[in-house]
């Protein structure tokens, strides 16, 4: 059997401690995948390029992307559900809990409709439907018993828009309340149409493709098959055992003629859906799921990650590949704790167990594995995109991948071994990242790959762009600026200063080039040919410079905790700016304004044209850099204490608050002002939307 590498399509998140990801989700559209991490954030990424497009902090129960894959929905603890754009991750509405319910419980599921304007959830004893477009609570469904039961589960019916809703109601909590309940509601009407009772709490429920029946798995071992439309008992496929043999999962198949159920004895079991009968059993050696069956329905897939020590003879130790008629193995596909079948069930891509960071994807039908997906720790979750061609997993090593395991070919990957400092765009498509590993790396923007590594003597502490995109600037710590040609990174010039050169900055034009540097000094140089023009003293380290919009100023910021502006053409200072520590970030807007970043946690806002101060802002950490959008409709900072702020210079006021998780060093708007990239100690770049 021949096995080849993968070639990774997209690298999605930055590894460390407690950001190991737990669960991944694809849209409709295969453009986007959402992520769950233990640090508590869900971070959705654009799968093509693995840029990382919006996170949301609060540790979501669940999540679940709108059929169209607009919009993300995610199931909170204290607030029922929220609904944000899956590309940035902007609040569209949030869903409240119910004043007044027995227990204030997490929000354990919740399922789009099929036209995605409705959200049902459930966590307290009603399921709820929220309009998914403004929150508004249009119906509530209480269990309808006397005992007050929980919501486990909520499906809606297969038809579009999905006009029926099954939840599945009961607590484990006691002896006495292990009894459980499957409702079908009318979500048209607001009524109930169907109720079932159950012998044990409901773990979950399975709609027929037909939407004739329903299928509930339960707590105490048993399982049925209810008529949607009654309630009535259909069949029953299991009798009601113990809690030690839950039944956790039911599936349909394709044509509604089987149902598998996967429980805690480690079995998977096919039953006829008319007759009840149990077709076959596979026992696995630990704990078992059921990935699915194919598109076509001839195979059915099961995961399992381990086998136990006193597993009898014969006991499968892993996850398979099996003949949904006749129960015959098709293929092993090792201990895995995740498999899914590609869309066309023409392959099985399964997520390696705890002490594996291995995904394989397996020909099943040949009983080979096609490739491997190696990852940095275990892998929790893969999936498959729903075109098929590109799978995502979710590792403990701190970071969610795409592969495409059909052809291997390299795509994306912003992978960078040390803390990023700096980052930069460019009118050309290009993007300049750089940092600790004294290298800056040149990107192609719309596809995310590599062009060219620029080496250093040092760790880069800056990148400019000009604003044509043909010049690229850096600064470094080994002394020395450097200009290299923006498009292709062709190097043209070194600059030699006294010390680290931790700022460059062009006039729009393009003619002149600013540095500054830990020698105390600020200068100005011939962007063109190098030549000296002008060296400007501060009683400290400059960190930073940025010339007005027409080029005749030039403002810096100091260690000696002030903000200078200075005559470009003669040198000669026009009037300094004393803040309460280092100032480390200024900027200038079209419209005259000028921003301070200082480490006494402020972000302030001058006139230009005198320096009088206008708004500032508290941060709560020292902030390390300002910038304008190109309008100069927005203000961006980078802080300390991991976030990154958008603000309204105008009106005065903040609009957004990035986390990260770690402290931020740069931000830099797009050229069209719709893009704000960040550059994090996690040793990620980040792009968020801005607009």
């Amino acid at each position: 059997m021949t096995t080849r590498q993968a070639k990774l399509v997209s690298f999605l998140a930055p590894g460390g401690e407690d950001r190991a990801a737990f669960g991944t989700s694809w849209s409709a559209d295969s453009r986007w995948v959402a992520t769950r991490f233990a640090d508590g954030t869900v971070r959705v990424f654009e799968a093509r390029t693995g840029v990382e497009r919006c996170r949301i902090a609060g540790s979501p129960n669940v999540v679940a992307f709108s059929p169209d894959g607009q919009w993300l929905a995610m199931g909170f603890d204290k607030v029922r559900a929220v609904v944000v754009d899956a590309a940035t991750g902007a609040e569209r509405c949030r869903m409240q809990h119910v004043v007044g319910t027995p227990e204030e419980r997490g929000t354990s599921s919740l399922a789009w409709n099929g036209n995605g304007k409705r959200l049902a959830t459930g966590a307290d004893d009603a399921a709820l439907i929220f309009n998914a477009a403004t929150g508004a609570l249009e119906l509530a469904f209480p269990s309808g018993d006397t005992r007050w039961y929980p919501v486990r589960c909520v499906a809606w019916s297969p038809d579009t828009p999905g006009l029926r809703l099954a939840v599945g109601f009961g607590s484990s909590a006691a002896a006495d309340t292990q009894r459980g309940l499957v409702t079908i509601f009318d979500t048209d009407g607001g009524i109930v149409m169907a109720r079932a009772a159950m012998t044990g709490f409901v773990n979950s429920v399975a709609w027929s493709n037909s939407g004739k029946y329903l299928a509930a798995a339960c707590g105490d071992g048993s399982a049925m098959v209810v008529h949607s439309t009654t309630g009535t008992l259909r069949t029953r496929l299991l009798e009601p055992l113990d809690l030690d043999h839950q039944v956790w999962g039911a599936v349909f198949s394709p044509d509604d003629a089987s149902v598998a159920l996967s429980g805690a004895d480690y079995t998977v079991r096919l039953f006829d859906a008319a007759s009840g009968a149990e077709r076959y059993r596979v026992t696995h050696g630990y704990a078992a799921g059921i990935a699915g069956f194919s598109r076509d329905g001839r195979w059915l897939a099961t995961s399992s990650s381990g086998i136990v020590v006193d597993a009898p003879p014969g006991t499968e130790g892993g996850g398979l590949v099996f003949d949904a008629a006749t129960g015959k193995k098709l293929s092993l596909l090792g201990f895995c704790v995740s498999a899914a079948f590609s869309p066309d069930g023409t392959l099985v891509a399964a997520a390696g167990g705890p002490s594996d960071g291995v995904t394989r994807v397996f020909d099943p039908f040949a009983d080979q594995e096609r490739c491997r997906l190696t990852h940095g720790g275990p892998v929790n979750a893969v999936a498959f995109s729903p075109a098929g061609g590109q799978v995502a997993t979710a590792s403990q090593d701190g970071t969610s991948r795409v592969f495409d395991a059909a052809s291997g070919t390299q795509g994306s990957g912003q992978i960078y071994s040390g803390t990023v400092t700096a980052v930069a765009c460019s009118h050309l498509g290009r993007i300049a990242s750089g940092g600790s590993g004294g290298k800056v790396r040149l990107w192609d923007a719309a596809t995310g790959a590599v062009l060219k590594e620029l080496a250093h003597g040092g760790a880069v502490s800056a990148v400019a762009f000009s604003e044509d995109g043909l010049s690229l600037a850096t600064g470094s710590k080994d002394g020395k600026a450097r200009v290299f040609a923006g498009d292709t990174g062709e190097p043209r010039f070194e600059l030699t200063h006294g010390g680290e050169v931790g700022t460059v900055a062009f006039t729009r034009d393009g003619k002149w080039l600013a540095t500054g540097s830990a020698d105390t000094a600020a200068r100005i140089f011939d962007a063109g040919t190098g030549t000296g023009h002008a060296v400007l003293s501060h009683a400290g380290p400059v960190h930073h410079v940025a010339f007005s919009q027409d080029g005749d100023f030039l403002a810096t910021a100091s260690a000696d905790r002030t903000a200078r502006v200075f005559d470009r053409q003669t040198g000669a200072q026009r009037y300094q700016l004393t803040h309460g520590g280092s100032v480390l970030s200024v900027a200038v807007s079209p419209a005259g304004l000028l921003a301070t970043a200082c480490d006494d946690e402020l972000v302030r806002l001058f006139r230009l044209a005198d320096g009088a101060e206008l708004f500032h802002w508290q941060i709560g950490a020292p902030v390390r850099a300002v910038t304008f959008s190109p309008d100069g409709r927005r203000l961006a900072s980078a802080s300390a204490d991991g976030t990154a702020g958008l603000f309204d210079p105008a009106a005065g006021v903040q609009i957004l608050r990035l986390d990260h998780g770690l402290p931020v060093n740069a931000v830099a708007f797009s050229p069209d002002g719709q893009w704000l990239a960040t550059a994090c100690d996690d040793g990620a770049a980040r792009v968020f939307t801005a607009a």
